[in-house]
Order: C-alpha cells, then structure tokens, then sequence
C-alpha cells in the first residue's frame, strides 16, 4: 500500500541574497526540506533550529513556519511536498534532523525532483518508496543515541575525511592512501575504522560519491559525459561509463535533459527556483 502520496510541489532552489520564508498560513501538507548547502535558521512553531548542510526538516500540516538565511552562505534546499493516506499509523521523525551521512538522503531526494521532471510511469510508487528511506534515514539518525563501535574522536575523523573527499572529488589521484595521509594514519588503519563506522569499504564510498556527483553534473549542468568524466578524474570516458551504468542502473545518457522550472511552494516568498539544464 503507498503511505506518502505527491501533493503536486516539489522542487529545488538556490536562495537569493536577502531571501527569506515567511508563511502568513499554517502548513496544509508535509513538507520534507533539505539544505544541500548553506546556512541560516528555521522557526517552526516558535522553535528555533539552525540550517546547515544535512539539515532535514519534517514540517507538519498545520506548523507555523519561518526562516532565514546568513548573508555570506546562501541556501541550496529541496523541498517535497506530500500528504499521508488517511487511516494510516506512521512512525516519523522530529522536525529536525541533522544528517551526518548525505550520500544516500540525498540521492533519494534529487531523485524525487528528477522524477516529476521526467514524468516516467509508476512516478507515486517509486515516490513512495523515496519519501520512506528518507524517513528512515532521519529516524535512525534521531535514534543514533545508542552506543557507537567507534568513539567520538574516531566519528570526528571520518568526518573529516568525508568533508575532504568531497573536497577533492575532482581529483585524479585521491586515493586511500592520500586520504589517509592528510588526517595522518595508515590507510589500512583509515579503511577498517571507515568500515566499522559506515558499514562499506572506504574504496566503494569514493566511487559512490564520484558516481553522485556525476549524476549533479549530468543532470544540472550542461557539460557532457565526457566533461564529467575528465572533471571527475576518469582518464578513459567508456570505463567512466560502465561504471556509472552500474551504480545508476542507466548509462549517463539518460540522466541528460532538459528541466523545466518546478512548482514553488513559497508564494509567500522571494525563493527562486534553480534548475538549470541544458543537454
């Protein structure tokens, strides 16, 4: 049975300066807000919670909505908008929820947005499905309380190595090893902490977020398989293309069109919607 349904507005946006979000009416559906990038603050029912990257927002029918931005880091956020079939329990997180890992909310969420651009077959199914692992992310995330098989100052450095990996994305020789070096461990060391932490190996995270950020690329900017794949640090353009066909599923072809301007949910703001593609 499908539990989270489309309620016809989703997009993403990047903030102008001085944007901010005011509703001057209660929410009337669920909203699933994500920054991407940036920062600022968002006032929920009196509550105030900062907006950084990874903060994922449950807004509820009926809350009471503001935010702001800081004027030197302008937001990047997606929104999706949805209501839940009525009769049905549902298990749902706080209202905020700081996303230590991105990759995979992520992916779900700009997955969410392509998919109502492309207007494919089965689009509430999948939808669904998108919507719940998002939930479930930020669930386990609330839940992660819960003693960790790795200590704080370890959490703190894969974290320092992730920030620096999608720093350096774009780099032909990032390696394990060069990772390693930069937070001043073995890489063998850097791999099995990495691998009791996230549960994959420190290898198959490079090459998922090389394969996400291709995806972006293909998807939001006009540069063609073989820009990404050179920008990307792939020296043979067919090798890129295997495999991004099979973390995707589809080759890098498919993921190349032309969007058009999602629906805006801020009516009562300056938000602008950002999707710029061209093949």
């Amino acid at each position: 049975m499908i539990t989270f349904i489309y309620n016809g507005s989703v997009g993403k946006s990047r903030c102008e300066p001085g944007w901010e979000w005011s509703r001057l009416t209660p929410m009337p559906d669920y909203d699933l807000w994500y920054a991407i990038e940036g920062r600022g603050q968002m006032t929920i029912n009196g509550v105030n919670y900062p907006i950084a990257k990874g903060s994922c927002f449950l807004i509820r029918p009926g809350d009471q909505v503001k935010a702001t931005q800081e004027l030197e880091h302008r937001l990047t956020v997606i929104f999706i908008h949805f209501i839940i079939q009525p009769g049905l329990e549902v298990e749902l997180p706080e209202r905020h929820v700081r996303l230590e890992d991105t990759i995979v909310p992520e992916t779900c969420l700009q997955r969410i947005v392509e998919l109502q651009l492309r207007e494919e077959e089965q689009q509430q199914e999948e939808f669904d499905l998108l919507v719940r692992l998002v939930l479930l992310h930020m669930l386990r995330q609330q839940k992660s309380s819960a003693p960790s098989p790795v200590s704080h100052m370890h959490k703190q450095l894969i974290h320092k190595v992730m920030d620096e990996l999608r720093d350096q994305i774009g780099e032909k020789a990032i390696t394990v090893a060069s990772l390693a070096q930069n937070v001043n461990v073995s890489p063998r060391y850097l791999s099995q902490l990495f691998m009791k932490y996230t549960g994959f190996s420190l290898r198959e995270y490079i090459t998922r977020v090389r394969m996400e950020r291709a995806r972006f690329l293909l998807s939001e900017t006009s540069m063609n398989i073989t820009e990404v794949s050179s920008a990307l640090g792939f020296t043979d353009v067919y090798h890129f293309s295997k495999m991004f066909k099979s973390h995707n599923g589809a080759p890098p072809s498919s993921f190349r069109y032309k969007g058009r301007p999602a629906k805006s949910n801020y009516g009562d703001s300056r938000i602008r919607q950002d999707i710029d593609v061209d093949e």
